[in-house]
């Protein structure tokens, strides 16, 4: 995935007239996805925003807050009046940019939750903004952006890095162990057999989250395989 360049390429078509991409408090870090968001809302492209809780982390989503970065978070929105995930979906769509965001709904409560945050008209402030750019920061090594392309340059001969982190997350965040399994075993046999033989130095070295992909493919192996 490349949505970066993808987008900034799509806002250069006239035959284009809606996108969708993941956008989140992540991903809002990066000033090349910002520019090309705002290519494609001058072309008159109407861009549907997905993954926008940020919540697809390659660790176990928990509610159990461990760290002071979830402290401050948690604590922040809660006297505003949201939880953390209503915040999130609340800053996506307070963009004008955005024309909609279907956001995955496991059951009614999480749904009412949802339209709740998306009817109350109170608008996140600036603090609240740099409250998630510091969490996303303190963050990041728990998300994989997806930018299949920098694993890519590093490994040629294992073009599949992103594919594994992604199915890690389905296992760990969406406790969706069966699709994440059945995933994996489509990546070829004779990738399979190497994954923990490769050197990821590399790849570690150009992710722009700096993840530590040795250990997750490592971890990945061990539950998927």
């Amino acid at each position: 995935m490349n949505m970066a360049n993808c987008l900034a390429a799509a806002a250069k078509l006239d035959w284009i007239d809606a996108v969708m991409t993941s956008y989140n408090f992540r991903l809002m870090q990066d000033p090349k996805l910002l520019d090309a968001i705002e290519a494609c809302h001058k072309a008159g492209i109407a861009i549907i925003a997905m993954k926008t809780t940020g919540r697809t982390t390659l660790k176990r989503f928990k509610l159990t807050i461990e760290t002071e970065a979830d402290k401050k978070l948690v604590r922040n929105f809660i006297q505003r009046g949201f939880s953390p995930e209503q915040a999130a979906i609340k800053l996506v769509l307070q963009d004008k940019r955005i024309s909609a965001a279907p956001v995955q709904m496991e059951n009614v409560a999480v749904l009412t939750k949802n339209v709740a945050a998306v009817l109350n008209k109170t608008k996140l402030t600036q603090t609240d903004i740099e409250i998630f750019k510091e969490y996303a920061q303190a963050t990041c090594t728990d998300y994989c952006a997806g930018c299949a392309h920098v694993c890519d340059s590093a490994l040629p001969d294992t073009p599949y890095v992103s594919d594994i982190m992604r199915y890690l997350m389905y296992y760990n965040s969406y406790g969706d162990q069966n699709r994440a399994r059945q995933l994996f075993t489509q990546i070829p046999r004779n990738v399979r057999d190497k994954l923990l033989n490769i050197d990821y130095r590399l790849a570690e070295a150009r992710c722009p989250q700096h993840l530590p992909i040795g250990n997750l493919i490592a971890e990945a192996v061990g539950k998927l395989a």
